[in-house]
């Protein structure tokens, strides 16, 4: 995964950088190596300000965290990115599941012959 690391009106230092690539190579394990993540430093009133957007397949990940050091707000980033991509997995598991659909459920055993319906409008 190719990861950015962008400062907002400051300069990242490479021991936040290492930090940070330390912690958000888990991610590695749930995307290819297309995957893009961008992470964005910042210091916002007397804070520290982390945000973290995984660009993949046409899917965007993004979690947005303030804390008091950007060490905490990676890990509160981290657990949030987490639980959407989750979130994803299973929803698209149930979607694409095989079984989702059995034919087993519709037959009864009696041919029922359906007349086609037409609906007419009118405008009063």
């Amino acid at each position: 995964m190719k990861m950015n690391f962008v400062g907002r009106h400051m300069k990242v230092f490479e021991v936040i950088k290492e930090m940070a690539e330390k912690k958000l190579s888990k991610f590695d394990k749930f995307f290819h190596d297309d995957a893009e993540m961008e992470v964005t430093f910042s210091m916002p009133k007397n804070a520290e300000k982390v945000e973290i957007t995984i660009y993949t397949e046409g899917t965007t990940f993004r979690a947005e965290e303030i804390s008091d050091t950007f060490a905490n707000a990676i890990d509160r980033a981290i657990d949030s990115l987490e639980r959407q991509i989750r979130k994803n997995k299973t929803r698209l598991e149930r979607r694409l599941r095989s079984g989702a659909f059995d034919d087993g459920i519709f037959e009864t055993g009696e041919d029922i012959e359906e007349e086609p319906e037409f609906i007419i409008r009118e405008k009063a």
